[in-house]
C-alpha cells in the first residue's frame, strides 16, 4: 500500500499540507474550473515561505519548508485554524454542539497550546532515517497521485483504551470514537486527500505481549497481510503498567513494573523491527495514554513511561506520551475528567482527541527532523561537487550513501537491554549482535519476492485468529469450528460483553467435563508451534478453571502421536480481566500436507474460555 512517513502524521499533514498546496498550483490546476477545495488550498499556499537553498527537487515536501527556521511549535500554531477544523469527528455528530465546539477551540488555543504539546516527544528516531524515507516517500506519492499510489498504512495495537472503551456511549468498545480514527480522521481531513488508512487492531484485556505475536505471527486483516503495516503502533501502556498479581506486599512495585515493561515491550519492539526481513523495516512507534490509576504510588504510575522512554532510545524508535502532555494538569485536580478518569483507566472522547493531536504533533516533529537531516547531507554532497548548481535527486542521495556505507540499509539490532548487558562486556555484545543480523539473513528469501521487495508469502501461520471488536466475531468463530471440528461436547460461542469483559466473544466451555478436537488436514505450511490466546478472569464463575490442550499428529486414533500437552489455568487473583497466552512447541514439525489434531478437556472448574488461536511453521 505505501510506506510511511512521519509514522502517523497526525500533523505531518501540517507541514505536506504545503506540499500538498503547492502540487497543485504547479500544475495549473487553480484555473476559472478549480474546484472549492482546491481555492482553499491555494489560499493556504499562498502564505507558503520559500527555501532558502536550492537542494531539494520541486515535488519532494521538503523543498516547501524555509529552511532551519521552521518548528514544529511554529507550524502547529500557524495551521490552528486548520487543525481545529480537522479535529471534527463526523462518525458522531451528536457530538458536533455548540457548547462541544466552543470546548475544542478552548483546548487547542489556550490549554493545549504548541509549549504545552512539546512535552508529548519523547524519543525522535536519529539514525534510522532510511525508514523515516521510506515513510516519507509513501507519503508523498499518495498525495501527488491518490489514484496510483495507496496510502500509508498505520497499524495500532493496544487494549480497550485503544478500542475506544469509555470514549462515547456505554458500549465496552466505540472504534469511531477512539484515538486511531481521529487521528486517521485528523490527517486525512487537514489534508483533503486519504493519504492514511489507519487499521485499529486493539484487543480488550491484550498488552505487549499479545501484540508481538499479532506482528510476529502477521495477524494482520485484509489490507496488510500482503505486505504489512508501514507504521507500527504500540499502544498497551494501561496493561503493560498493570502489577502482576502474586507480587508479594514487600515488592517495589515501581521497579517490578519498570522490568515487566522493559521486558515485554522489548520483543513487541525487535519482533515489529524484524517483521519485514526483506524491505525497509516499519517505523515503530510507542504511544504513552496511560496515566492511572492503577498503583498507589505515583512513580509507579510512571515506571512504563521510564521503560518505554529507555528502549525508545535504545532502538531509536518513536516516543510520543500523550500522558507527559496533561499530567500536571490531571494531578492538579483528579476530578476533572476532561483528560483522566479517577475510578478507571479508560477516559472521555476529549482525552482520546488530545492523543490524536498529541501524535499529530510529533509527527510534525519528525517530518521537520527528517527535513533538517536530509537538508545538510544534501548540502554536503552539493559542497563537494561546486560544478553542480542545482538541486540533489533522491537518487543521488541513495547513490551517494550506498558507496560509503555499502550495508547501510542493513537492519541491525542492539543486543537486548537487560540487567544482564554490562559495561565491560558491551562492545562484545554489540559486535555479536551486528554478526547475527548478518547470519539471520541466511535461509531468507528475497530473490523470490514481489516487484515491491516484499515476501511472496511472509505469514509464517497456516492458522492466525483471534476475537476482537471489528475483527474476528461470534459469526468467525462459530463457522472456523464448525469447518475444524469432529468432536464437540459442551463448548459454545459466548458472545454478551455488555457484561463486561469476561463475557466478551470466545470459544467457552458450558460445563466441567467440556471437550472438544479440531483436525487440519492437508495444512499449508509446516507445523512447529501451537499458541492459544484465552482469558484469565475471577470470580465464582471462573474459579479453579483449567483446561489441557494436547497436539498430535495422524489422522487415525491408533497411529496419532502426541506432539505437545499443556494445561492452563483461566482465573488470576486480580480484578482484571486480560487475555493470555501461551504456546505448545511440537516435539516433531508436522510436515506441509500433513494432519494435526487440537484436543482441548477441561481438567478442573466449570469453564474456560478461547479467545484465539496460531497454528504456525515457528
Amino acid at each position: 500500500m505505501g510506506k510511511l512517513i512521519p509514522f502517523f502524521l497526525g500533523i505531518l499533514s501540517i507541514t505536506l499540507v504545503d506540499f500538498f498546496f503547492q502540487k497543485f498550483e504547479a500544475e495549473t490546476l487553480f484555473s476559472e474550473e478549480a474546484t472549492e477545495e482546491h481555492n482553499v488550498i491555494k489560499k493556504v499556499l499562498l502564505q507558503k515561505e520559500e527555501a532558502t537553498d536550492l537542494v531539494f527537487e520541486h515535488q519532494e515536501i521538503c523543498s516547501y519548508f524555509p529552511t532551519s527556521s521552521s518548528t514544529a511549535s511554529y507550524l502547529w500554531q500557524k495551521h490552528l485554524p486548520r487543525i481545529f477544523n480537522a479535529s471534527h469527528n463526523p462518525d458522531i455528530p451528536e457530538l458536533l454542539t455548540e457548547e462541544n465546539e466552543a470546548k475544542l477551540h478552548s483546548l487547542l488555543e489556550n490549554i493545549l497550546p504548541p509549549s504545552r504539546m512539546r512535552r508529548a516527544i519523547r524519543h525522535m528516531p536519529t539514525f534510522h532515517h532510511a525508514t523515516v524515507k521510506n515513510v516519507m516517500e509513501i507519503l508523498q506519492k499518495r498525495i501527488q497521485d491518490p489514484e496510483k499510489n495507496p496510502p500509508l498504512r498505520i497499524a495500532v495495537f493496544g487494549g480497550s483504551v485503544t478500542i475506544g472503551r469509555g470514549c462515547h456511549g456505554k458500549g465496552m468498545s466505540n472504534l469511531k470514537c477512539a484515538w486511531p480514527r481521529r487521528l486517521e480522521l485528523l490527517i486525512n481531513q487537514f489534508l483533503g486527500v486519504d493519504a492514511v488508512q489507519v487499521y485499529n487492531l486493539g484487543v480488550g484485556g491484550t498488552g505487549s505481549g499479545t501484540g508481538e505475536r499479532m506482528v510476529k505471527y502477521w495477524m494482520y486483516p485484509s489490507g496488510l497481510i500482503e505486505n504489512g503495516p508501514d507504521v507500527i503502533i504500540n499502544s498497551y501502556s494501561t496493561n503493560d503498567s498493570l502489577p502482576a498479581w502474586n507480587l508479594p506486599e514487600t515488592a517495589d512495585f515501581v521497579m517490578e513494573v519498570m522490568d515487566s515493561v522493559r521486558t515485554k515491550l522489548q520483543s513487541f519492539i525487535r519482533s515489529a523491527l524484524q517483521s519485514r526481513p526483506c524491505t525497509v523495516p516499519p517505523l515503530v512507534v510507542h504511544v504513552d495514554d496511560y496515566l492511572g490509576p492503577e498503583q498507589d504510588s505515583l512513580l509507579g504510575e510512571l515506571s512504563y513511561n521510564t521503560a518505554m522512554t529507555q528502549l525508545a532510545k535504545w532502538y531509536d524508535t518513536v516516543a510520543i506520551s500523550y500522558a507527559d502532555v496533561v499530567r500536571d494538569i490531571v494531578y492538579k485536580d483528579t476530578s476533572d475528567k476532561t483528560f483522566f478518569n479517577a475510578w478507571d483507566v479508560h477516559f472521555s472522547h476529549w482525552a482520546h482527541q488530545t492523543i490524536a493531536w498529541s501524535v499529530g504533533f510529533g509527527s510534525l516533529e519528525l517530518l521537520l527532523n527528517y527535513c533538517d537531516d536530509e537538508y545538510y547531507a544534501r548540502k554536503k554532497l552539493l559542497s563537494s561537487n561546486s560544478s553542480v548548481a542545482r538541486a540533489v535527486t533522491p537518487d543521488e542521495m541513495n547513490s551517494a550513501k550506498d558507496d560509503k556505507h555499502t550495508n547501510s540499509k542493513k537492519l541491525v539490532l542492539p543486543p537486548p537491554l537487560t540487567r544482564d548487558l554490562i559495561l565491560k562486556n558491551a562492545t562484545a555484545e554489540f559486535n555479536a549482535a551486528l554478526n547475527g543480523a548478518y547470519q539471520s539473513d541466511i535461509g531468507i528469501d528475497c530473490i523470490s519476492s514481489n516487484q515491491d521487495g516484499s515476501l511472496v508469502d511472509q505469514n509464517p501461520c497456516t492458522i492466525a485468529w483471534i476475537a476482537s471488536p471489528g475483527g474476528y466475531n461470534a459469526g468467525g468463530i462459530n463457522g472456523f469450528m464448525r469447518k475444524y471440528s469432529i468432536v464437540n461436547d459442551g463448548w459454545q460461542v459466548e458472545d454478551n460483553m455488555g457484561d463486561g469483559w469476561s463475557m466478551k466473544v470466545g470459544w467457552i466451555a458450558t460445563g466441567p467435563t467440556s471437550s472438544f478436537t479440531l483436525r487440519f488436514d492437508n495444512v499449508a505450511k509446516d507445523i512447529q508451534a501451537v499458541t492459544i490466546f484465552y482469558i484469565k478472569s475471577y470470580g465464582e464463575k471462573w474459579e479453579g478453571s483449567r483446561a489441557k490442550f494436547t497436539v498430535s499428529s495422524g489422522k487415525e486414533e491408533d497411529s496419532k502421536t502426541i506432539l505437545s500437552e499443556m494445561e492452563l489455568q483461566g482465573i488470576h487473583n486480580t480484578t482484571h480481566s486480560l487475555t493470555g497466552s501461551d504456546q505448545l512447541i511440537l516435539s516433531d514439525t508436522i510436515p506441509k500436507g500433513g494432519t494435526m489434531t487440537l484436543q482441548v478437556e477441561m481438567i478442573s472448574g466449570t469453564t474456560f474460555k478461547i479467545l484465539g488461536m496460531m497454528i504456525c511453521k515457528y
